[in-house]
């Protein structure tokens, strides 16, 4: 009860924010448009200037977007994919398919920030290359804009829709695809951003911060470390849960940490845990993952933790906007990019909207199981 006072009593403070901010600031002569909970900016410049962009560079870009039909193509078959296959786990072991992400909820909201951040990264990117592919199809756009609804922020591209629809049903797929391309760029761009700062094996245990009147409080420090207690190497969480389980309470221990750089010794005495006072205690609170070392020097502390948050929520909205965006169903991408393949496929309508009727009401079977499906 207390979580749900807190998540409305959150939600209505941004909303009474954004409001206060909207009105001071007169946001309304910027392009700002603001409706309960429901904040929107749109520009006609934007949407022209990005449009110019692909009609002067209409032939290169229609090679990045034949790409896009290949790719986009490709993650609407390993979306199914992959819901089949997680369908199929959840039934046989009784594990979790799809999470929601609620914030307060399924995630905390020490995450939310890095969420909606990773969130505005992605649906501006797609829609820029939606706004700049219409471009290079001649298809003329009205408006280009963005929103915040709620707690989730969205985008859109206003095109001129009878020249959208009297379009070859290829221009329509390059349009289509092009979203659901730039999400999984944006994945695969936060994928080498990690290789390349950040080591692949696990090394030691960062330490958050220390409990008061434990034993490692005044000793550790926020950021140290944790190599090795005792002579035994730590790499990770399990590692470090094997040695403290091989250390008794009241016990003197020597712990190696990494600090600014520099190797340092301590030695300390553990406590009893507390609820279990068999088990040893130095009273740290630690990342809850194991600890990657970064590859480069100015990537410690709290920057450290900022990056690895910020491209692991980036990582995984973009590669899940990629997919979802691509399952055909009404409203989404991969709706249209189908409807517009089997019109170039085949000439009889009855099939074609029979076919996108059943792969329609499949995906959306397919994403309800997942997520609500009761667990034997």
């Amino acid at each position: 009860m207390e979580q749900i006072v807190l998540w409305v009593a959150t939600f209505l403070s941004l909303w009474s924010f954004i409001a206060i901010i909207y009105k001071v600031f007169n946001l309304k002569k910027y392009g700002f448009s603001l409706k309960p909970f429901l904040l929107i900016a749109r520009s006609k410049s934007l949407a022209k200037k990005l449009e110019a962009i692909g009609s002067s560079k209409s032939r290169g870009w229609r090679y990045i977007s034949n790409l896009s039909i290949l790719v986009s193509g490709g993650l609407m078959v390993f979306a199914f994919y992959s819901l089949i296959t997680s369908l199929i786990n959840r039934i046989k072991t009784s594990q979790a398919g799809l999470y929601p992400i609620v914030p307060g909820i399924t995630i905390g909201w020490d995450v939310v920030p890095y969420f909606i951040l990773a969130a505005s990264i992605t649906i501006v990117v797609h829609e820029i290359f939606h706004a700049i592919t219409f471009g290079s199809e001649k298809v003329p756009t009205k408006s280009f804009g963005v929103f915040f609804a709620a707690i989730l922020p969205g985008g859109f591209v206003e095109a001129d829709e009878e020249a959208f629809k009297s379009s070859k049903p290829l221009s329509r797929m390059r349009v289509y695809a092009s979203g659901s391309f730039s999400n999984f760029l944006v994945f695969l761009i936060g994928m080498l951003l990690t290789v390349a700062t950040i080591s692949p094996i696990p090394h030691g245990v960062l330490v958050l911060d220390t409990f008061e009147d434990a034993p490692a409080h005044g000793v550790l420090k926020s950021w140290d470390v944790i190599l090795s207690i005792n002579g035994c190497e730590v790499h990770g969480l399990k590692s470090l849960e094997e040695v403290l389980g091989s250390i008794k309470p009241g016990e003197s221990i020597e712990i190696v940490v990494l600090r600014n750089r520099e190797v340092m010794r301590f030695h300390l005495t553990t406590a009893p845990y507390p609820g279990n006072t068999s088990r040893s205690y130095l009273g740290v609170r630690i990342l809850p993952f194991d600890y990657h070392p970064p590859t480069i020097p100015w990537l410690r502390g709290e920057a450290y933790l900022h990056w690895v948050f910020t491209l692991d929520w980036l990582k995984i909205v973009s590669l899940s906007v990629a997919l979802i965006n691509m399952l055909p169903i009404p409203l989404l991408d991969g709706s249209g990019f189908l409807r517009s393949l089997l019109e170039n496929l085949l000439e009889d309508r009855k099939v074609s909207n029979a076919i996108m009727n059943f792969l329609g009401a499949f995906s959306l079977f397919l994403l309800i199981a997942n997520i609500w499906l009761p667990i034997p």
